[in-house]
């Protein structure tokens, strides 16, 4: 999803003005955010050889960054499968700080800027007190990086599934036990707070959310610095 997102977002809504034009194209773009909901329709639609529609929207352009909407539906039915909301930011590549729009950007796209109010973003969660966690470690792998050195931004998503499938079979939460596979995801969330690299040692804590045993988060840390956080939501079998 994310890969058809950046397509999207790189080869139709950002695609700088013309040849010979002294206006500048975005420098690097990170992600700071993002969200999915799988809705039932994912699980009953989803299958080799049938057809899915996607549609990316922008919905909201600010200074240095931009959110979007992605919806996946099923072509035959319509459904709507997965909806998701993206925050990306544009950074200078030798700064490695945020850097504002270009400014033909936000002429082109005037009417998402002031005028439309921000759709809800991932924001940083606290970690609780007296809360038991369960802790697992990676080391970060050449093929887990990105054309910067940077660890990929899906990579964390495997870290933090593998740290909930160790921990279900452990016992670590009280209702996601046993074969984590038995139970669908229903939504996913995640934050990038800071960057980390080939050969960086990551220790993941997972919780159970306090008085939502279907909720975990989880806070990947390099040393004393948060990396990621992120959240899983998923479906409880119903009796």
């Amino acid at each position: 999803m994310m890969l058809v997102s950046y397509v999207i977002g790189n080869h139709y809504l950002f695609e700088p003005p013309a040849e010979g034009s002294k206006e500048p194209a975005l420098d690097l773009v990170f992600i700071r955010g993002q969200s999915w909901e799988f809705l039932p329709g994912y699980y009953r639609h989803l299958a080799p050889g049938r057809g899915n529609t996607v549609i990316e929207r922008l919905r909201h352009i600010g200074n240095t960054s931009w959110v979007s909407i992605q919806e996946v539906r099923d072509s035959p039915t319509n459904e709507l499968m997965i909806r998701g909301i993206l925050q990306r930011i544009n950074v200078s590549a030798i700064r490695r700080r945020p850097e504002p729009l270009p400014d033909w950007l936000k002429e082109r796209y005037y009417y998402l800027t002031s005028s439309v109010s921000r759709p809800p973003t991932v924001q940083v969660f606290d970690e609780p007190t007296n809360v038991k966690c369960f802790r697992y470690s990676v080391v970060v792998a050449p093929s887990e990086t990105d054309t910067n050195n940077h660890t990929f931004h899906a990579s964390y998503l495997w870290y933090c599934m593998d740290c909930a499938t160790v921990g279900a079979r452990g016992g670590a939460y009280s209702v996601l036990r046993g074969n984590l596979a038995k139970f669908d995801l229903k939504m996913l969330e995640v934050l990038y707070q800071k960057e980390s690299l080939e050969g960086d040692v990551l220790d993941i804590e997972s919780w159970e959310d306090q008085g939502s045993p279907d909720i975990l988060r989880f806070q990947v840390k390099k040393g004393n610095e948060n990396i990621t956080q992120l959240t899983m939501q998923f479906y409880l079998p119903t009796a």
